[in-house]
């Protein structure tokens, strides 16, 4: 069995438990009665801002399980992640690095995308998530590291990218709109 890398750290299971255990210290509290199967609701405490979250191993899975499709109504806005190893046009909690990042935000662990250090790190399964995610969001430095890259490369990031807007085949990821809706009188789990 090979040894897990950081990208395969965690598993869903794993970084729920996670969350729950340090959700004082990341600032936010989970809303009693909004779990639907690996999707939340919570309250960020540091903006008040109520959010609907989807609880995932890695952030690149938001593409995995076609959160991206836009005519998947799942409710959810928000990501919380073991490790944040991709782009995505929502905000995302990576519990690795205890932080939250903005939407269409990457880590800029390997520096910008346009930079020399990112091109050694996007022959990596890490890397390329960050790469797909940001050509995902439309971002244009992404467009650019693209258009740069040898032909054949091109073709098949464009077809990876092109069965990612379409919904995955199989039984969908359980996820679902907040059931008490916008109520004023909310329960925290402390």
């Amino acid at each position: 069995m090979p040894q897990e890398r950081r990208y395969t750290k965690y598993k869903q299971e794993e970084v729920y438990i996670q969350f729950l255990h340090y959700a004082s210290v990341l600032k936010v509290q989970v809303i009693t009665g909004t779990v639907v199967g690996y999707s939340v609701s919570l309250l960020r405490l540091d903006t008040s801002e109520r959010l609907r979250a989807v609880i995932l191993a890695r952030s690149s899975d938001w593409y995995k399980f076609s959160l991206n499709y836009p005519l998947w109504d799942h409710g959810c806005n928000a990501v919380v992640c073991g490790t944040h190893d991709s782009c995505v046009n929502v905000p995302t909690l990576a519990l690795d690095a205890m932080k939250w990042y903005g939407p269409k935000k990457m880590r800029d662990i390997f520096g910008p995308i346009d930079s020399e250090s990112f091109d050694r790190a996007r022959k990596s399964h890490y890397g390329h998530c960050m790469l797909i995610g940001a050509l995902m969001c439309g971002r244009e430095d992404a467009r650019k590291k693209l258009q740069s890259m040898e032909l054949s490369t091109c073709y098949r990031i464009e077809a990876e990218m092109r069965v990612l807007h379409t919904r995955r085949q199989g039984r969908p990821l359980v996820v679902g709109p907040d059931p008490l809706g916008d109520r004023a009188n909310l329960s925290i789990v402390s």
